[in-house]
């Protein structure tokens, strides 16, 4: 019997093994998006950020509640640390929030990875193991740029 013909062969396993896989991190191609929300922020957020940069800050005051209190969030800055990313001043956007110089590129990857699903109709997710790690790691990460933020509270004011 060929092994075409043979009922006890294994199908051929479908095309979504690991692209990356590094233990806590891996990227898999599948049928849907299952970063969806993302995609969505940064389709608002990429004309958003092109303002940013032809227009400058807008005329409206963006500031938390409790920034007038003088306490810097890990978010201080971001606009305006987005507008000078857009503008080219990479220095003057790390200056103020170094976030800012993560979320223009992440935007264009994640409209990218939008633009390939929709027009393949397969997506390159990203899916997190050990997560009570990567959640130990974020707050860190959260508390370290809400004290550095803290720390530029005369640039951020």
């Amino acid at each position: 019997m060929s092994p075409l013909t043979d009922s006890t062969a294994q199908p051929s396993p479908p095309d979504d093994r690991p692209v990356l896989d590094t233990g806590p991190v891996m990227l898999r191609w599948a049928n849907h998006d299952g970063h969806r929300a993302f995609t969505a922020l940064a389709l608002v957020g990429a004309p958003v950020a092109a303002l940013l940069a032809l227009f400058g800050l807008p005329p409206v005051d963006v500031h938390g509640p409790l920034h007038y209190l003088g306490i810097m969030g890990p978010t201080c800055g971001v606009t305006r640390g987005v507008m000078w990313f857009t503008r080219g001043d990479f220095a003057t956007a790390w200056a103020y929030n170094p976030v800012s110089l993560l979320m223009v590129p992440g935007a264009a990857v994640m409209l990218a990875r939008g633009l390939h699903g929709r027009v393949t109709g397969r997506w390159l997710n990203l899916s997190v193991r050990r997560r009570r790690w990567m959640i130990v790691v974020g707050v860190a990460a959260v508390a370290a740029l809400t004290a550095r933020q803290q720390l530029h509270v005369d640039l951020l004011a």
